[in-house]
């Protein structure tokens, strides 16, 4: 291990909360998972103290004194919002003396996994799907509000396929496969189990959109294929509307989550696309982002707290 200090880089996503300790040179020391630390979901007090605990609990299972870290930087699902950010901050400067820190959404993260060094598009397409840009040493978001941008992710995948399986049932829409296999997976169908289905979570829906795109690509269902290019059709939306800050050059757009895993979200993105978008698939974790933001804080990088929005920026 190094002796000349350690970086820590959380990763709070829709499901889970990574948090990663590396030595100065980026060598991963230990990497630990969490339960998820959305504050939209768990309250922001909850939030705060399972960062605060999961630091504490790396940093014991390592070995590592806490006086040793010199920089940390916390990407939180939802994280940007509201006050939030301005809580995490010195929330990880008190556990954390002699470090640099920062936090913001966890967008960020996946913008620094994939462009450390360079501009570019980030896109999570997950349980939650969020776009980031960066551009000229600013973070730019585009979309991704909670309730008000109700589509492209894997929660409201599933929701909508419920929403099909309820249509079919009293006739307003045509009868498929997917609200076959739906009904097929509840004992009595999916109606008998409405009070259980209503109190499912952003997770347990989103544990439905595989049935979406296996609906749609093993067995041409129509319905299942309407409800992928609705909420695909919301990610190209946002990577276009992201372009507008590479006006009349190409740029690149990293994707990362869930759903990008399904070759069918790729075929029917591409088909959104206009020309100069260069479309990569992540290759990187986002902690490994969150750790990169970190060292790039020591180099005087922004403490990114929130971000940009275009109209606001332009002003």
């Amino acid at each position: 291990m190094s002796s000349s200090g350690y970086l820590i880089g959380i990763d709070g996503g829709g499901s889970k909360t990574a948090v990663a300790l590396t030595d100065a040179c980026l060598n991963l020391v230990l990497l630990e998972s969490f339960p998820r630390s959305n504050p939209g979901d768990i309250g922001a007090d909850s939030a705060l103290l399972l960062i605060h605990d999961a630091c504490l609990s790396v940093l014991s299972k390592a070995s590592v004194r806490a006086d040793e870290v010199i920089a940390a930087f916390a990407g939180i699902a939802g994280g940007s919002a509201g006050h939030f950010p301005n809580r995490v901050v010195p929330l990880l400067e008190e556990i954390l003396p002699n470090a640099v820190c920062g936090a913001s959404d966890d967008g960020v993260n996946v913008l620094y996994a994939s462009f450390p060094d360079r501009d570019g598009v980030s896109v999570i397409c997950g349980t939650g799907s969020s776009c980031f840009v960066k551009r000229s040493g600013k973070i730019i978001r585009v979309g991704g509000f909670g309730q008000f941008d109700l589509k492209g992710n894997g929660f409201e995948i599933g929701r909508a396929a419920f929403s099909h399986a309820f249509r079919v049932m009293d006739g307003r829409d045509r009868p498929s496969w997917l609200a076959e296999e739906l009904n097929r997976r509840f004992d009595g169908g999916v109606y008998r189990n409405i009070i259980e289905i209503n109190q499912f979570g952003k997770n347990e829906f989103a544990s439905y959109a595989p049935v979406v795109f296996e609906a749609a690509g093993e067995h041409n269902d129509r319905a299942a294929m309407e409800i992928l290019e609705d909420h695909i059709s919301y990610i190209g939306e946002l990577i276009r509307s992201a372009g507008r800050f590479f006006p009349g050059e190409p740029y690149p757009v990293s994707l990362s989550g869930g759903l990008t895993k399904h070759p069918l979200f790729l075929q029917i993105l591409a088909r959104q696309m206009n020309g100069p978008e260069q479309l990569i698939l992540s290759s990187k974790e986002p902690w490994e982002g969150a750790v990169a933001k970190a060292n790039a804080l020591l180099k005087g990088d922004l403490p990114v707290t929130l971000p940009e929005f275009r109209a606001l920026s332009s002003r």
